[in-house]
């Protein structure tokens, strides 16, 4: 399989190490990457695992909707690693978030509500803002008003939810793979 971003190429044989394989990739972190969105993380793990994967995603900021008072920040960065220089991360009020989103791009929801759709068979906006819920209690109505979609991710197992940074890696690759091009 030839993996083509940004007029280069390159194969990917199956006696690659990952490290040349990504090296040679030019995918940085875009100002018009996705941005996540986290309302009221509760855990520092999840937040750091949320920033990572933005960087890893190219996504270009990721909002914390919520008090930082009550988060160990270096909790965070100690999981979030190198990406937590990477990417621009902040926490912000309930009333102001949607002010760190420009006007152009579309914000959805990652949660199962009556009207979502199958993220596997959606098409994702390129300029995205995807919000996803707290661990326990997902998204309150006011903020799901705010959203113009909402995807859930099919599962075929009896359990029928996922830890919300595994979610958002599902979601992120998906927005990837339709924002990339590959060439078999």
């Amino acid at each position: 399989m030839n993996l083509v971003y940004n007029n280069k190429s390159m194969t990917n044989s199956l006696d690659t190490k990952c490290a040349p394989l990504f090296a040679s990739v030019d995918y940085k972190i875009h100002a018009d990457g996705p941005i996540v969105v986290a309302y009221q993380f509760k855990s520092p793990e999840n937040m750091g695992h949320i920033i990572r994967l933005a960087s890893n995603f190219g996504c270009s900021k990721v909002l914390f909707i919520g008090d930082d008072l009550s988060v160990r920040h270096n909790k965070i960065k100690k999981v979030a690693g190198a990406a937590a220089g990477q990417v621009e991360w902040l926490f912000c009020d309930h009333e102001n978030w949607k002010n760190h989103i420009p006007d152009e791009y579309t914000i959805v929801a990652l949660e199962t509500v009556q009207n979502s759709e199958n993220l596997i068979e959606s098409f994702l906006p390129k300029k995205m803002a995807m919000v996803l819920g707290n661990e326990i209690n997902g998204l309150p109505e006011p903020i799901l008003a705010q959203c113009a979609y909402f995807y859930h991710i099919p599962m075929i197992g009896t359990i029928k939810s996922m830890n919300v940074s595994h979610a958002c890696s599902v979601t992120l690759y998906e927005w990837l793979r339709q924002n990339i091009i590959y060439i078999r």
